[in-house]
């Protein structure tokens, strides 16, 4: 009958009962046969799952970090000097020499310092007055008890001592990834001014300037040297106590720098004079 014959090779009621004669619609041969492929099948799909398996959980590549250099991100080789002993208060006339002996020009940290206009605070009708550190080294950097100077300070040096080999560029208002892209990813180191180990600035010594409005130094002003970058850090030649190149935090950087008037120095080779660099 046709039902009869639609029942039997129906695939959900086949049976694979090598015993048995009724319902037995291989041999044994094909039995054994068909169950080693669905073995290997099997088998098969267990080889592919454990293989899926392994890959998910394969460790991340690790992010960018202090030590992990992304690729097409320069570190500009400018030779590394140190304020220790010699100059207590005197971190923008050494960061400055770095940049002076990156393109050449042989001059130390104390040289540097003896061309900084300098003026000690002093002491009139009872009241403290002294300089505005945009115009003058507020002290000695010689001495322990020296203040510093501010940006337009070291610009204005670097301009009227080295007019025929540098161009300088006196930058407010950058930000630290823009001074990066801008400067130091075409080979110009710049000079910032942060913190010393980028610890918060506090109030210092208050003093009138000469025109009797009053004047508030920050303490732990501290000018150190761009020269690089890796990941979302950032590379700095740090002149403090023999700190050495700093890999530090992009954010934390950013904060200190605007805390300290985001005041930068750019300095490069003169048009026609960059063959000088790294000479």
């Amino acid at each position: 009958m046709p039902g009869d014959v639609i029942l039997k090779t129906t695939k959900p009621h086949r049976k694979f009962s090598v015993n048995s004669s009724e319902g037995n619609f291989l041999g044994d041969d094909e039995m054994k046969s068909y169950i080693l492929r669905k073995a290997l099948c099997l088998l098969a799909g267990l080889v592919l799952l454990t293989g899926c398996s392994v890959q998910t959980t394969r460790p991340l590549a690790p992010e960018s970090g202090p030590s992990s250099m992304l690729p097409n991100e320069p570190v500009l080789d400018v030779p590394y000097l140190s304020q220790q002993d010699t100059l207590p208060t005197g971190c923008e006339a050494t960061s400055a020499a770095m940049v002076l002996q990156y393109y050449g020009l042989d001059y130390s940290p104390e040289e540097v310092a003896c061309l900084l206009p300098c003026q000690e605070l002093y002491w009139r009708n009872g009241e403290l007055y002294g300089p505005h550190p945009d115009e003058y080294f507020v002290g000695s950097p010689f001495s322990s008890t020296g203040y510093g100077c501010y940006a337009p300070v070291i610009a204005r040096v670097l301009e009227q001592e080295f007019s025929d080999e540098l161009t300088v560029s006196l930058e407010y208002g950058c930000t630290i990834q823009e001074l990066y892209q801008t400067y130091v990813a075409q080979s110009i180191p710049v000079l910032i001014w942060v913190t010393i180990d980028l610890v918060e600035p506090e109030q210092g010594t208050s003093w009138r300037l000469a025109d009797g409005s009053p004047f508030t130094w920050k303490k732990n002003e501290h000018c150190v040297v761009l020269i690089g970058r890796q990941g979302d850090r950032y590379l700095c030649q740090d002149p403090y106590e023999s700190h050495g190149t700093l890999s530090l935090t992009g954010e934390l950087l950013q904060l200190r720098f605007e805390q300290m008037g985001s005041q930068a120095v750019a300095v490069m080779p003169l048009r026609g004079n960059e063959a000088m660099k790294n000479e």
